[in-house]
């Protein structure tokens, strides 16, 4: 049913888009990809498989959509020096669900999670960034609302550019609940571009990106990275204590197309496999078969492009660095 739902959804916003497009397509601007307001609508898809030394098997098709709108931006920021810094605050807020076929659940679930979150930056002179972030949110089903369900998050990240804006190196620390447990992670990261066209990023807890740039519309990345997330769920027919702490953990190679349609709307497509895959219900753990995965995204930017420096001009898409880097 879910599945059917985001493909009628994305068929009308594929037509929305480029219904409008042609008439944007030749503005004057082009919206920064950090510091823009955008909204991403994504949707994906696991086939399940075998859980291992069982009949049982698992996998899950989603959707979800974010939207980051800045709430403040200094605009008189850049002197001759570079000396006075820029500052900027922006809200995310996102939503996601995913229709799992968990057969070892009765029945299966629908797995959602609604985010919000606040994110502060400075950028001081041209190869400092700060970026502060603290969000909340709702890992449940069908996002049954209660408030003892409710997770806060937060991250701390610094992200230097050294002199011949190649080299940069990211540091920090994430705040996170992870199986319902509060704990806090270390960030740390290193990123080269090797030319004009090819980029590096490797960031612990661990995500590998490399990146081939073929023109201003089109790159192609490899990544090598960690995704999963957990959700509190209502008691079943096997399972009689609530909530019931869910929790999935898969290793991923992906390649990713992204398509850079005109000035604001980006098509991004994402193929991949898992590896071996970690699934716990409360205290019992379970592995999953490896399978393969795809993924495809509409991301519309909008709005004025603020001036920037070069610590400011990257793609999080391109250049595989986060500000809101969470570890899944």
């Amino acid at each position: 049913m879910l599945k059917s739902y985001s493909y009628r959804f994305f068929l009308a916003l594929v037509g929305l888009i480029f219904g409008n497009s042609t008439s944007f397509a030749q503005s004057g601007y082009r919206p920064h990809p950090f510091l823009s307001p955008m909204w991403q609508a994504d949707v994906e898809y696991l086939p399940a498989t075998q859980i291992e030394d069982t009949t049982l098997s698992n996998g899950f098709t989603g959707a979800n959509f974010t939207m980051r709108i800045p709430i403040w931006k200094k605009k008189d920021w850049l002197d001759a020096n570079g000396g006075k810094p820029f500052f900027a605050i922006m809200s995310h807020v996102g939503a996601s669900a995913r229709m799992s076929q968990i057969s070892f659940l009765d029945p299966d679930r629908l797995l959602t999670v609604g985010k919000a979150s606040i994110t502060g930056l400075m950028a001081k002179g041209l190869r400092n960034l700060y970026v502060g972030q603290i969000g909340i949110a709702l890992p449940t089903e069908s996002f049954y609302f209660n408030p003892t369900y409710l997770r806060f998050n937060g991250s701390l990240i610094w992200r230097h550019l050294y002199h011949n804006n190649r080299w940069w190196h990211t540091l920090g620390v994430v705040y996170l609940p992870i199986q319902g447990r509060d704990l806090p992670l270390p960030v740390a990261g290193i990123g080269v571009k090797l030319s004009n066209e090819n980029q590096l990023q490797v960031t612990f807890p661990f995500n590998l990106m490399y990146t081939h740039t073929f023109s201003r519309k089109f790159s192609l990345s490899g990544k090598l990275h960690n995704f999963g997330g957990y959700n509190y769920l209502k008691a079943d027919t096997v399972h009689d204590v609530q909530p019931l702490a869910y929790r999935y953990n898969y290793r991923k190679l992906s390649l990713i197309a992204r398509y850079y349609t005109d000035r604001f709307v980006v098509l991004t497509g994402e193929a991949g496999v898992t590896g071996r895959s970690n699934i716990s219900l409360d205290d019992v753990d379970y592995h999953q078969a490896s399978s393969f995965y795809l993924k495809f995204s509409i991301q519309v930017r909008f709005g004025e492009r603020p001036t920037a420096a070069p610590i400011l001009n990257f793609d999080p898409g391109d250049s595989g660095f986060d500000p809101n880097y969470i570890v899944e």
